[in-house]
Formats: C-alpha cells, structure tokens, sequence
C-alpha cells in the first residue's frame, strides 16, 4: 500500500506540472513555426555586369536584365568577391567609366600632423583637397575631416599611402558604373547636332516668316538640350576622371578612468532598485498564479481529494491487517 500511496503522488505531480507547463510549450511552438527561413545559397556568376560584380555577392535569378554595355569575363579571370578589387575591374574592362568613392576613419597621435602629410599626399598623386573640417572637444580631443580628390588611376595607391599614416579603424570603399548612361548621352548628343545641322539648314532655306519663327524655336529647343546633356557629360567625366576620398583622422587619447568610491547614499538608491526589482517580480507571478488558478486550482483540488481518500482508505485498511494474525492464533 506504501507504494501505491507514492505512485498516486506521483501521478498527480506529473498531471499538475502539465496542465501548467502545456499553454507554454504551445507558445513556443508558435514562435517556431513564425520563424523565418535562412541561409539562402548565393552564388557569383562571371556574366554579371562590372558594377555588380564590385557590389559582391548576388542570388541568380532565373533571368538578369544588365547594362547593355557589360563585360563577359573567361572562366580564367572569374575571381571570388574578396578577391574583386577596383584595379582589376579596371583590367578586366579598361573602357568602363567608373565613380569610385571611399570613406576611411584613421586613429593617430597628432592629428595635425597627419592633416599636413594627407595634403601632402594628395598633392603628390596629382589630386588637391577641396575641403577641410577641424574640430577640438571640450575634453581636449582633436579630430580632423578631409574631402580628398585624386586622379583615378592613382585611386588605389592613395588608399593604401592613407592607411599608412595611422591606425585603420574603419574602411568603405565603392565604385558605381555609369558605363550605360556615359554611352546613352553620347548617341543623345550624335542625334541632337545632326538636328541641329538640318533645322539650320532649313532655315537657311525658309522663305516665309511663319516657318522661320517655328525653325528657330525648334533650333533653340535642340541647344538647350545640347548644353543640358553636354553638362551631364562633363560632370561624368569629371567624376570617373577623380575620384573623392572622405578622411576623418582622430586622436588616440587614453581615457582615465576614476577611482571608485563608496558612497551611502549610492548603495541605498541600489538597494532600493533591486528591491523593487524583486517586489515588481513577485506581483507578476502572483498575477500570473491568480489568472492561471482557473486550470490548476481544480486540478490541485482533484489531486488532494484524490490523495486523502487513499490516506483514508489505507488508515481504514490498516488495523484490519494487524488484527487478521491475532484471530488466527
């Protein structure tokens, strides 16, 4: 009878824990479900076009619609994306008119000093510096921002010559293809000087004055077009032609640090937070017990009734156990 007593016991721990564990495994179960799928397999073609080739990693569509200026590279030259570098781009396809554009933070101990090596710099690759920003905090601590432009071919050169001049803490460097519109502009402008030469030569032709005033608007009209695409080409130019480079140069300073010290008042305002902490704890488990009691109040009900009725049962049974051996004898 002991060992019915412990397996009832047991089994009504066992119904109690999982009518209060179920509505969590449930919510679980849930989150799982509204996880989202990763890990999709990317994977690099050598038929991309150079401006995504530079921009890394790509999935592969079914279709790609690319520039329709675009470079097939053989199997030989296909490179892994760490490997793609600005300079063998320009290899790959010398014809492609790139924008290429860095950003590079420094850290140094004279932040003066390494301003005057930086225009040095510049000045030594051909290129000159169209900006300057110095800045001293309160604490001391002096900073320095630069807009460098250098010619492109010595694009690369000038990075790894500023690398040199202190502690990299960080690096960005990208490249956009404007290959499509360079080319776009150009036939744009072929067709707008050869409407230029016909309106002119009918209007040198024209003898009424209705057509002359009409010839002349069209003319101006193909000008104006003329100078707004001729504007759009010489800003391309001059933006694959130099390239810019943002360099932000800081001062390495060691901070100190305080000594610690202990203070009443402090450990008192501590104590307090923690208590409350622990308070705000206890009140969101007694919430939680008082809600939840509508599913294990009745079942801790059935299980105490069920056990003082086997506590009962065997008080009961017992003596009648003890007096059998008694009447035998």
């Amino acid at each position: 009878m002991q060992k019915k007593r412990w397996i009832w016991l047991a089994l009504g721990i066992a119904a109690l824990l999982f009518v209060l564990l179920y509505p969590t495994m449930q919510r679980a179960r849930e989150k799982a479900r509204m996880l989202p799928v990763s890990g999709v397999p990317l994977m690099v073609s050598p038929e991309i076009g150079v401006g995504e080739q530079l921009r890394g990693l790509y999935v592969a569509p079914s279709s790609i619609s690319t520039p329709t200026a675009r470079v097939s590279m053989p199997p030989a030259q296909v490179k892994s994306p760490a490997q793609i570098t600005l300079a063998s781009v320009r290899k790959v396809a010398p014809d492609r008119h790139l924008i290429k554009t860095a950003s590079v933070t420094i850290e140094t101990d004279d932040v003066g000093s390494t301003v005057r090596k930086a225009i040095a710099l510049a000045k030594e690759k051909g290129g000159y510096v169209f900006g300057l920003t110095e800045e001293v905090e309160p604490t001391g601590k002096h900073s320095a921002v630069l807009e460098i432009r250098v010619p492109a071919d010595e694009f690369e050169d000038t990075l790894l010559a500023i690398e040199r001049l202190g502690k990299i803490r960080s690096k960005t460097v990208r490249a956009e293809d404007v290959t499509e519109e360079f080319l776009d502009i150009q036939s744009r402008l072929t067709a707008l000087r050869e409407s230029e030469k016909r309106i002119l030569k009918m209007l040198s032709e024209a003898e009424d004055l209705d057509t002359v005033m009409r010839l002349e608007n069209e003319l101006a009209t193909r000008r104006s077009e003329i100078e707004r695409f001729e504007g759009r080409l010489r800003y391309l130019r001059e933006r694959t032609t130099f390239c810019s480079i943002s360099l932000t140069i800081t001062e390495f300073r060691v901070v100190a640090t305080p000594p610690e010290t202990w203070a009443a008042v402090k450990v008192a305002a501590d104590a307090w937070r923690e208590l409350v902490k622990v308070l705000r704890a206890l009140a969101t488990v007694g919430i939680w017990a008082a809600i939840w009691s509508i599913l294990w109040l009745p079942t801790l009900l059935v299980i105490l009734v069920g056990a003082r009725f086997v506590v009962v049962r065997l008080i009961q049974l017992r003596p009648t156990r003890t007096s059998e051996p008694a009447q035998g004898s």
